[in-house]
């Protein structure tokens, strides 16, 4: 019984330190840009997106956001959570023509650096499902089918 506390112990103090150490690989840049841009954000989590990329998910006044920076707290991309009504024409009428009867998730509204503006979603439909990019006229510029876990395989 003291060897598994002990064990417990150790790794709860190894995890803690890891997790400490992951927040503050973010630049103090890109936290310092993010503060200045978004100062009323809530619930701020910190993530390391991939190398050289840090991402923020947070809430502000009322909206699901996140945004992505790099080191020097260059801002990226803006993400912000929106309603399927609030898709434009272009995307709707697409997503009516070659996607009847999926049921729309996590729609986002994006804007990179340079101020271009797509929108991300999951598509669902029975076992199908597809991360999607389109554009403000209805392009599709993403078509990914999602791999579903292999555990989730194992329920089905």
């Amino acid at each position: 019984m003291k060897k598994l506390l002990m064990v417990t112990f150790c790794a709860s103090l190894v995890l803690g330190v890891m997790a400490q150490e992951k927040k503050d690989e973010i630049p103090a840049a890109a936290k310092s840009a993010f503060a200045a841009k978004f100062p009323g954000a809530q619930k701020v989590k910190w993530d390391i997106e991939k190398p050289g990329e840090f991402e923020a998910e947070f809430k502000l006044n009322g909206s699901e956001m996140s945004v992505l920076y790099d080191a020097n707290g260059t801002l990226l991309e803006t993400e912000v959570e929106i309603k399927e009504s609030e898709l434009p024409q272009g995307a709707k009428e697409t997503l009516a023509k070659d996607f009847p009867g999926y049921k729309l998730d996590e729609i986002e509204k994006a804007t990179d650096a340079k101020g271009v503006v797509t929108y991300e979603m999951e598509a669902k439909k029975s076992k199908a499902e597809y991360e999607l990019v389109l554009d403000n006229a209805g392009k599709v510029l993403k078509k990914e089918e999602k791999k579903k876990e292999k555990d989730e395989k194992d329920k089905d």
